[in-house]
């Protein structure tokens, strides 16, 4: 309770009343001050209730959730192209200032294979991610269980996350804000959610791979990279091309004080 926070509004949450003994997990959590509640669903607090990833189509939907179901091996096939997945993540991840002792946070995990490359890099990580689509909770949720990883998983949308101010050492996103419906919201709340000089990591793909998905998908959207989204006030702001021009990553600071 020390780290979460009332996604909607930001103000704390308190246990849900139950019928549960003393020591257990509680159901979900409410925040008094708004009185929107948040209950926990297969294993994991969600954030979200009903809401859902918007699609452009149906046809989008269909091919987005059959991904979905089989998001490593079709990951691992895509990033072929860029030179083996491997060294898609390398190229991402390795631009995170790691250090021992630090508090992690993945706007958008996935299936959870970033959390396990970065816990090879330091000691003593704490890890917290969200995501927004069920399937990848599972998904994660299975793999954390697999590699015997611990780490707070929690489905939520990266436009409002549900974390208190400046708590975070390390905060990152691999892929998919391309589809954010409101990317500088999303941007903002990373920067919230980071402690004072820390280093804010965005990578997705290019137009160049977005034209392959949208053959694909049948949608008609542009990929802009959301460089003239970050903040006037963010300290070494860089843009590059990765993953054989078909990705770019973006990355600046945060300064001491805004």
């Amino acid at each position: 309770m020390e780290i979460l926070c009332c996604p909607s509004c930001k103000n704390a949450l308190y246990p849900l009343k139950s019928s549960k003994n003393e020591g257990e997990s509680p159901d979900g959590f409410e925040c008094l001050a708004c009185s929107k509640k948040y209950v926990n669903s297969e294993g994991y607090l969600d954030f979200m209730g009903d809401k859902e990833l918007t699609h452009s189509s149906r046809r989008e939907k269909f091919i987005r959730s059959v991904y979905a179901k089989v998001y490593t091996p079709a990951t691992n096939l895509m990033f072929l192209f860029c030179g083996g997945v491997k060294n898609a993540r390398r190229e991402v991840l390795s631009r995170l200032e790691i250090k021992d002792n630090s508090l992690i946070l993945e706007t958008g995990m996935g299936a959870g294979e970033n959390l396990l490359w970065i816990s090879k890099m330091a000691q003593n990580l704490t890890f917290y991610a969200i995501d927004i689509q069920k399937q990848m909770m599972r998904n994660c949720m299975r793999n954390l269980y697999r590699w015997q990883l611990q780490a707070g998983v929690y489905r939520a949308d990266a436009e409002e996350l549900p974390f208190r101010n400046e708590k975070f050492d390390i905060v990152f996103h691999l892929g998919a804000i391309n589809l954010f419906s409101n990317k500088k919201k999303a941007i903002d709340e990373m920067i919230r959610v980071a402690k004072p000089g820390t280093k804010i990591v965005i990578a997705d793909e290019t137009e160049k791979a977005g034209r392959l998905f949208n053959f694909i998908t049948g949608s008609k959207d542009k990929i802009i990279p959301p460089m003239d989204l970050i903040p006037a006030g963010m300290l070494n702001k860089q843009i590059e091309i990765i993953w054989r021009g078909y990705g770019y990553v973006i990355s600046f600071n945060k300064p001491l004080t805004v």
